[in-house]
């Protein structure tokens, strides 16, 4: 009896040691910087583990979540009905002196985006009560905005929302001075769950530039933008036959699906134009 005691007694330390420290934030965001009216909201999950911490849209971390469980299962079927959300975003940040890195996109090419950002903030003698936290105000300059934010010792951690941390307290709250992005804790929980990483398809890769690197790609789609099939033939050199189909079924021809995907590029590029970070994106 005392044997069996003692195993449970490990198994719930164990269990206990291994959990991670899980915030979720609401993001509230103008993607089109002409429509400042036009607000979109999204959770967001910061998880803070060991070595490291991962900050990624809450939907898309569940989405992910059932494809892997999916894949798991012998019944051939591999998807879910999940919607992925609206910020493709993922950031890692490490504690060991390794390039923290965030994975952005040019169309459907995600490239991950190693960083070396200093925050220089500025701590400012002023303080108030946030969601039932003692909070402190900092200021920075990032992205090419000025941001103010509020954070706190009660949380013994120095992170926060997307690539900010460095602060003596977690980031509570953060906003632009144009007030386009912003980010407010809404929770706070403990998890066991393991990383968010999950590796990309060979169909699909992930390439690996730093931020001047990722710049002069953007700019060279920004400029020449093509569709999304046609990426994804450029980066799968080995298939030489792609067929397209309409809602009816019947096979489109090669030349006005190329258009019409370029067209719905353009677009794209003109309703999404207030990146977080506008340095990266200029």
């Amino acid at each position: 009896m005392n044997k069996i005691f003692t195993i449970l007694l490990l198994v719930i330390l164990l269990k206990l040691n291994a959990q991670n420290h899980r915030f979720i934030y609401e993001y509230k965001y103008v993607p089109d910087s002409t429509k400042v009216d036009s607000v979109l909201t999204e959770n967001m999950r910061l998880t803070i583990f060991k070595d490291h911490s991962e900050f990624l849209s809450e939907m898309k971390a569940k989405r992910d979540s059932a494809i892997v469980k999916s894949s798991q299962k012998q019944n051939g079927h591999v998807g879910t009905d999940l919607s992925p959300g609206n910020i493709k975003m993922f950031v890692w940040k490490n504690n060991n002196n390794i390039k923290n890195y965030s994975t952005e996109f040019v169309g459907m090419e995600s490239y991950k985006v190693t960083d070396e950002t200093e925050f220089n903030w500025t701590l400012i003698d002023e303080t108030k009560k946030i969601q039932n936290y003692n909070c402190q105000k900092a200021i920075l300059k990032f992205g090419r905005r000025e941001w103010t934010a509020w954070f706190t010792t009660e949380l013994p951690f120095q992170d926060g929302p997307h690539l900010f941390q460095k602060l003596p307290g977690l980031i509570v709250t953060i906003e632009d001075s144009r007030k386009h992005h912003s980010f407010k804790i809404i929770a706070n929980y403990k998890t066991t769950d393991g990383t968010s990483v999950i590796k990309p398809s060979h169909l699909l890769k992930n390439y690996e530039v730093n931020r001047k690197q990722f710049n002069k790609k953007w700019n060279d789609f920004r400029k020449n933008p093509i569709s999304a099939n046609e990426q994804f033939l450029l980066m799968n050199p080995q298939i030489t036959q792609f067929k397209s189909y309409d809602e009816n079924g019947n096979e489109m021809d090669a030349n006005k699906f190329r258009k019409s995907g370029i067209e719905k590029a353009k677009k794209n590029l003109v309703k999404n134009n207030n990146f977080l970070d506008l340095e990266l994106y200029r």
